[in-house]
């Protein structure tokens, strides 16, 4: 019976390759398939075959004239049932497929393989950790922590698909400034949780009113400074500085005065809160005050309820849930610090202990392996502020090896914006420096660009952000609406529940369908596109693949298939993208790009809208032609449920 591994053996990228690199062997020459695999594209329509490769390129490439690889090819491809045809046009070679042959091998692997077609497994399995999301626990969670999750799920789902060993965890950055200054003001002030407000949305804003006040203080006090020693150039430009603050301030005071007017007292009888921010961020850090700790566990557990809650919604779920305060209590950040002092790149830079990769990027051989640009400057990487507090990425390095030993990892995926590349080439530099050679070359940090919302600046200090929340809730009633129209009459439990798969999905795709190397403006109304390029897009047609076999009824009868049916024009179309669809797969989860699955899904659902409308499956008089027809639908339905599931889109049977 034939398998997922047959039909992407038999895919067009794989056909092709197999074909060349046999024939350059045959005569004497060699050609890596690899290589070929990338120059597959599709033939233009006025060109005679279906898959096409620069065979000009590849027998240059061999020390072979065009016409020789190309006689040998033809020999060679005639080996197989699955080609029709091998045609030589403007110095490409044009592999064209028998349609029959192609149907009769994905139909029988579908009905095989059921959900599972197309997943071929991995032939050497990984123990892999992806480490995604890990927001500071301050505030909601936003657009950009939404594209950071997206990813990170999509990848684990990618990943766990293809066979590997999968482990997804969240850090808890509660230790560090940002946390100290929400826990400041939360214990200042007394704070207790109110009832009926999300514990994430609350504690976002007890964190911005405290934020704002104290760099409102700040500011003051750096104007008394330059008032006195008559720098008034400076002291304009930090009186716009004040302005901004007060008219932020005024804001926040809207949103709770209550809650407002209680962090303000006690930040303003404070006669040094800096040093307080401080004092909070050193006893937590080492564990110095139980009451400070129990504090602070406190206020970032509720705010970590929050993430659980939309992230559920969002349909991720974590392994493992890492707080960076037990690094620091377990010992392993101190014992690093001493690795590290007893290590030749040990110095002092900026009058902070650091370490200097100088010698270490001086290896080019190691600094390709890492993606070190040529010339680029790499400070040394501070490890302690004079406090005695350490930096987070010294606490990342410990973090690192940690996420290895636990799982026995033979890659760590950091899933981090990309503003961090230089911290976190910082971070594989230190592991390598330190010793920890094989941990430093397979942390990969998966970088993406910043989700921006149309017209919304976002400040997390100031409570300026457009909650993930939000975002879920306001597509959920644009598609609810859509729902509606729709399906008029259907019950209203069945609309929520339709309209909430969408708005996620939506979400969820538009995060996912531009490459992570590309910033992403986010739009509602584009994500909610019914008719092209859009999570509903996808689900409306899996559910009309669904209708299609409802109302057909029965079970397709697979052992009368009129096969010949599908040398038609747009079935066999859908044929061929069909068996496209285990490469898709392979390609998108080794290479990590969950946009490669986008953009052959879109071009499957594509074909198939096109096609339905124009050769009716129920309908069909011809018995042979119309199980092949149902058996086809059926195919595309199984190849797109398994596409939107592996990048976190819910496929609907209605909608």
């Amino acid at each position: 019976m034939p398998t997922s591994r047959d039909v992407l053996a038999a895919s067009p990228p794989r056909l092709i390759a197999s074909i060349l690199a046999r024939s350059a062997s045959r005569l004497g020459a060699s050609l890596a398939e690899r290589e070929i695999e990338i120059a597959v594209s599709e033939v233009p329509a006025d060109a005679p075959g279906d898959y096409g490769v620069p065979l000009a390129r590849f027998a240059k490439r061999a020390g072979l004239k065009p016409q020789q690889l190309f006689e040998a090819a033809q020999e060679e491809a005639k080996a197989s049932p699955l080609v029709a045809g091998l045609h030589f046009v403007r110095g490409y070679a044009n592999l064209e497929y028998r349609a029959s042959e192609v149907a009769k091998l994905v139909f029988a692997a579908v009905r095989a393989e059921g959900d599972r077609f197309g997943l071929v497994p991995a032939d050497r399995p990984l123990r892999v950790v992806i480490e995604h999301t890990s927001a500071n626990p301050v505030h909601p969670l936003h657009i950009g922590h939404g594209r950071n999750a997206s990813l990170g799920d999509a990848l684990a789902r990618l990943l766990r698909a293809r066979g590997h060993h999968v482990q997804t965890r969240f850090y808890i950055n509660d230790v560090g400034r940002q946390v100290a200054v929400l826990a400041y003001g939360f214990i200042k002030a007394g704070l207790e949780p109110p009832k009926g407000i999300k514990p994430d949305h609350w504690v976002g804003l007890v964190y911005a009113i405290t934020h704002t006040l104290l760099d409102l203080r700040r500011v003051k006090e750096e104007l008394e400074r330059l008032k006195r020693e008559e720098r008034f150039d400076e002291y304009r430009e930090k009186i716009r500085e004040l302005d901004e603050l007060v008219a932020a301030l005024s804001r926040l005071r809207e949103r709770d005065p209550g809650l407002f007017e209680r962090i303000a007292e006690a930040v303003n009888s404070d006669p040094d809160p800096e040093r307080s921010v401080s004092d909070i961020m050193r006893k937590y850090e080492y564990k110095l005050d139980d009451e400070v700790v129990r504090k602070v566990r406190e206020v970032v557990n509720l705010c970590l309820q929050g993430f659980r809650e939309t992230l559920g919604r969002l349909g991720v779920e974590f392994d493992v849930w890492d707080w960076e305060s037990d690094l620091t209590w377990s010992g392993s950040v101190a014992r690093l610090l001493e690795e590290a002092k007893r290590n030749p790149a040990f110095t002092t830079y900026k009058g902070a202990y650091a370490l200097d990769f100088s010698s270490l990027l001086a290896d080019e051989e190691l600094a390709r392996k890492l993606g070190v640009p040529k010339g680029m400057e790499v400070p040394p990487l501070i490890l302690m502020r004079s406090d005695g507090t350490t930096l987070y990425t010294t606490r990342d390095i410990a973090y690192t090896i940690k996420k290895f030993r636990e799982f026995n990892a033979d890659m760590v995926v950091n899933v981090i914006a990309a503003e961090q590349r230089l911290e976190q080439l910082q971070v594989r530099l230190a592991l390598i420096q330190l010793g920890y050679r094989r941990e430093g070359l397979n942390t990969i940090h998966y970088a993406y660009e910043m989700v921006t919302l149309p017209g919304a600046a976002m400040s997390g200090r100031r409570g300026q952000y457009v909650t993930l929340d939000e975002l879920i809730d306001r597509a959920k009633a644009v598609a609810a609406e859509e729902v509606r129209k729709r399906n008029p009459g259907l019950p209203e439990e069945e609309v929520d529940k339709i309209a909430e798969a969408i708005a996620v999905s939506a979400i969820r795709y538009s995060l996912v369908s531009v490459s992570p190397s590309k910033p992403v403006t986010f739009s509602i109304e584009e994500a909610l596109n019914f008719e092209r390029n859009s999570a509903p897009y996808l689900q409306y047609t899996h559910a009309r693949a669904a209708s299609i076999l409802r109302r057909h009824g029965g079970p397709i009868d697979w052992d009368s298939i009129d096969y010949g049916a599908a040398e038609e024009g747009l079935r066999r179309r859908l044929v061929l993208l069909a068996l496209e669809f285990p490469y898709a797969f392979v390609k998108a989860a080794d290479e990590m790009r969950p946009e490669i699955l986008v953009s052959y899904a879109n071009k499957l659902a594509d074909a198939f809208n096109t096609w339905y409308q124009r050769d009716p499956v129920i309908r069909e008089p011809d018995p042979g032609v119309r199980n092949f027809k149902l058996a086809l639908v059926y195919t595309v339905k199984t190849v797109l449920a398994s596409a939107l599931r592996l990048i976190g889109v819910r496929p609907l049977e209605r909608m």
